[in-house]
């Protein structure tokens, strides 16, 4: 599996809100595009994603900005790969079996099938608080 830009910046953009989710402060495009140098229309495009992951939610006005849906401990890397990335497994015949013609004989997909399980129990068990933590140093 190779996480992609998409997912790189979500994790780090999200950071910033997990670091400003206790003083309820809600964060702008802007403001987390300046923190990470990432430009604001991709931002956004991954924002779309998040949200409709519901795992942030916005405020619309002026003292408006994205902020998290729950607390940053129970929010997984997981979560917000699976929201932004088209694909995690480590290859396409983990999700359809019929996506290459030598599934009956091939012990491969086993062996890959294992590997993604092994992948997601990781990221299942790593939480946006420790990312946050490791990441900004909190």
């Amino acid at each position: 599996m190779k996480i992609s830009t998409k997912g790189r910046y979500a994790i780090r953009a999200l950071t910033h809100l997990a670091k400003a989710y206790n003083k309820k402060e809600p964060l702008t495009i802007k403001e987390l595009s300046k923190l990470e140098n990432i430009s604001n229309r991709y931002l956004e495009n991954i924002f779309v994603k998040l949200r409709k992951a519901r795992i942030v939610n916005s405020y619309k006005g002026e003292k408006g900005g994205f902020f998290l849906v729950k607390e940053p401990e129970k929010i997984t890397m997981y979560e917000i790969l699976k929201a932004v990335e088209n694909l995690m497994e480590p290859a396409e015949c983990v999700m359809d079996k019929n996506f290459c013609y030598r599934f009956k004989n091939c012990g491969m997909r086993t062996i890959w099938i294992k590997f993604n399980e092994h992948i997601n129990k990781f990221l299942k068990n790593v939480n946006l608080k420790q990312i946050a933590k490791d990441y900004l140093r909190m």
